[in-house]
């Protein structure tokens, strides 16, 4: 406050100073609040991915299972008449 009443070099410098200060604290503040909208839309498209990929691995573990099941039914073992060679 008394930088702004005198009127000398230095006060006056000093007050120039302090104005550039709080220009840059409003800076940062605004670049904060930049940055927590990108993280908040960073988390939902983390939720969404999240959704998707356990999509992807259910159905893989779906084909995993049938693929499984089809391997026991072409190995088991045959019954019934055998024609012999």
């Amino acid at each position: 406050m008394l930088s702004g009443i005198l009127n000398s070099d230095k006060a006056i410098n000093t007050n120039i100073a302090i104005m550039r200060a709080f220009i840059e604290v409003r800076k940062v503040l605004l670049q904060q609040t930049d940055i927590r909208e990108q993280l908040r839309e960073i988390k939902e498209r983390m939720g969404e991915h999240d959704t998707q990929l356990n999509q992807i691995y259910d159905a893989m573990e779906n084909l995993l299972d049938e693929k499984a099941a089809q391997r026991k039914w072409d190995e088991r073992q045959q019954i019934g008449f055998k024609p012999s060679n």
